[in-house]
């Protein structure tokens, strides 16, 4: 499944993306994230498998859509009800800026 949702912004002059937990049904409201299959500092290639989400159903592969790095896991694995729409990590182009977001919350 392609899931990703992104937002663009900038922090610290830098501009990234925000990645919302997606919805995998209609009626979806929340679901568990199972595990994150890269850390931060890790580069993503579109159709990388980064997350494993579960529903009340099964657990899908959340797959990248596009080249970033990983910059700051927002939602730790195992977490369990987790809003769709909710920010679960964000991501960068370039991997020198992802020590800036070392500290981001």
């Amino acid at each position: 499944f392609n899931l990703e949702r992104r937002l663009y912004a900038s922090f610290s002059g830098v501009s990234y993306s925000d990645i919302g937990f997606p919805a995998l049904s209609p009626s979806m409201t929340q679901g568990n994230l199972v595990k994150w299959n890269k850390k931060e500092g890790d580069a993503i290639k579109a159709g990388d498998i980064i997350a494993s989400i579960e529903t009340d159903k099964a657990t899908v592969d959340f797959e990248a859509t596009e080249d970033s790095y990983l910059a700051k896991i927002i939602v730790p694995e195992g977490t369990k009800d987790v809003v769709v729409g909710a920010t679960i990590a964000i991501t960068v182009e370039n991997k020198e800026d992802v020590a800036k977001f070392k500290d981001y919350k």
